[in-house]
């Protein structure tokens, strides 16, 4: 049996397969600017007879044809299981990048072992996924955990082009709210400065967990996403103001980083191919 999975992002594709359950390496492509670039490049890192193909996309999709992909606008209203199945003959499943690294860090990573857990994929915005006894929840149009979509503090200013395609806990909390200072106001932290925008930004992402602990009561809850590299410093300053904010059972739910890091999405992708529809 051969699987392939792939985690297509806004710029960067990463493919994995296995054969009879064992992995190669993970590989990584720039992502074709054009549907029938993707096309090609999905089916040549596919090659011959793939059992099944898993991809996570950064946006929903129905009846394996993306629906709402800002990062990559192109694709949206494109059949592109159905096209890549016809040039494959095996079956294509999407999924929101999400929801596919929830199911990775379920099953091999963080959340291993728990019946209900909470993703906030903190990056350039804010996405997730919720895990319901024992299973990704989906949501009816796909796209349950898009916690970015929660209030922010009043009328954050935006911090991407687009909106309103960006909510509003995504503008006041994502990794983009820094301005490009992330990794300068975390390193200052790492060297015991924490400056206060760091402190005012950990204030402003406590505010969305403390409110996903507090009303969903997970077992626990995963900081992903490029943020998950932050949680040494992060961590101590989001519990702080989580303990503000969350109700008395919220306060209770441990909200660790995610393990699998950013190679989780393209481990989701290959899982949902080994497991088929049901995953």
């Amino acid at each position: 049996m051969r699987h392939v999975g792939f985690d297509v992002g806004g710029t960067l594709l990463r493919v994995l397969a296995a054969s009879d359950g064992v992995r190669g390496q993970v590989a990584r492509h720039e992502v074709p600017r054009s549907y029938e670039g993707l096309l090609d490049l999905l089916a040549e890192l596919t090659g011959p007879g793939a059992d099944a193909v898993g991809i996570g996309l950064p946006g929903t999709s129905a009846e394996g044809t993306p629906v709402f992909v800002p990062a990559l606008p192109w694709l949206e209203g494109r059949p592109l299981a159905r096209d890549l199945e016809a040039r494959l003959g095996a079956p294509v499943r999407l999924g929101l990048d999400g929801h596919l690294t929830l199911l990775a860090e379920s099953v091999e990573g963080a959340a291993r072992g728990r019946r209900s857990a909470v993703l906030v994929a903190v990056g350039t915005g804010i996405g997730g996924a919720l895990l319901v006894d024992g299973r990704i929840w989906r949501g009816a149009h796909g796209s349950a955990g898009s916690w970015g979509w929660l209030q922010g503090e009043p009328e954050p200013a935006p911090v991407a082009a687009g909106y309103p395609a960006h909510g509003g806990f995504e503008r006041a909390a994502s990794g983009s709210a820094l301005g490009g200072r992330g990794p300068e106001l975390v390193a200052a932290a790492r060297e015991g400065r924490v400056p206060p925008e760091l402190e005012a930004y950990a204030v402003r992402l406590a505010r969305g967990i403390a409110a996903l602990a507090s009303t969903l009561d997970p077992e626990i809850v995963l900081v992903g996403g490029g943020m998950a590299d932050a949680m040494d410093v992060l961590g101590p300053m989001l519990a702080v103001h989580i303990e503000r904010f969350a109700s008395p059972d919220g306060r209770r739910v441990p909200v660790v980083a995610a393990r699998l890091g950013s190679g989780a999405g393209v481990v989701g992708a290959l899982l949902a191919a080994e497991i088929g529809e049901d995953w």
